[in-house]
């Protein structure tokens, strides 16, 4: 009994300690220590107060000074690809980072609807940088993600950032709504089979026509008369070639000529008359019945 007792001490104490040990939180270091950021010059309100920068400075900025993605680069251009040099007077363009800035610029304008404002004079008040977290992707480099709020929904404006302090990409997302999610999958579905119905129907309607493209036509259907003719033409024919031949033996032949007699006279039926004889009589042919 004293053994179960020492044991079952033995194992509460161990719990015990694993709980201690628990709830100690480990210190927490910068997701930054020991990457090419320097830690002094990136810091967390230095990485925030960059986000709400081209946000609120800049991009809304443009907004409102009338810049749009078709006028964007007479307007902006030489303000943000040209660098000048004051020691060395030296001038260079920077295309990589104009680029980069105006695939943002374009991305945040298509979603300024979905998040909404009020107007143009409330514009800065009702677009906020909300939230602002950092962390490094798979690739070591610096990925901002900011949360901006407008008057209908938030957006999340990613930015992945050099440690020159000059962006290498950025993009805006609108958050949606599950409900608006699922209108928007049901809707382009609709478009999609919308298409692809509107494609067949063409295509069925364009292999219609070829008949008429190609020049051939539908033949005329004939009567039941025109093929009783030929019957009797080709009859005839055979009857010419064996010439005085006794050809009433023929079956073959005799069935043939009662039933082109049938169809030609409109009867269904040969009964009612028989082929004895066939001759040839100017060219022609004459039937006894």
């Amino acid at each position: 009994m004293k053994h179960k007792f020492l044991v079952l001490g033995v194992m509460m104490s161990c719990l015990l300690g694993l709980s201690a040990c628990g709830q100690e939180a480990a210190p927490k270091t910068d997701v930054l220590e020991g990457s090419r950021y320097h830690s002094e010059l990136f810091k967390e309100s230095t990485i925030a107060d960059y986000a709400k920068y081209v946000e609120d400075d800049v991009f809304e900025r443009w907004y409102l000074e009338g810049v749009t993605p078709e006028n964007f680069e007479p307007r902006v251009y030489f303000d943000i690809a040209m660098n000048f040099d004051s020691q060395t007077g030296a001038l260079d363009y920077d295309n990589e980072y104009y680029e980069v800035m105006r695939s943002g610029y374009d991305s945040w304008y298509k979603a300024l609807e979905d998040m909404g404002y009020s107007s143009l004079d409330t514009l800065q008040n009702d677009l906020n940088v909300t939230d602002v977290k950092y962390d490094l992707d798979d690739d070591e480099a610096l990925v901002i993600d900011a949360t901006v709020q407008g008057t209908k929904h938030s957006a999340l404006f990613k930015i992945y950032l050099g440690n020159d302090f000059k962006p290498t990409d950025m993009g805006v997302t609108v958050n949606r709504t599950t409900g608006e999610k699922l209108e928007n999958a049901g809707l382009n579905t609709l478009l999609g089979m919308g298409m692809a119905f509107t494609i067949l129907i063409i295509i069925s309607l364009i292999i219609s026509l070829f008949p008429i493209f190609i020049g051939g036509g539908k033949k005329k259907k004939e009567s039941d008369k025109e093929i009783a003719e030929k019957a009797i033409n080709s009859a005839v024919t055979q009857i010419a070639d064996k010439e005085e031949e006794d050809l009433s033996s023929d079956m073959e032949l005799v069935a043939v000529i009662s039933a082109a007699i049938a169809a030609y006279e409109g009867s269904t039926s040969t009964e009612g008359f028989q082929v004895r004889s066939i001759r040839r009589v100017n060219s022609k042919w004459k039937a006894n019945k």
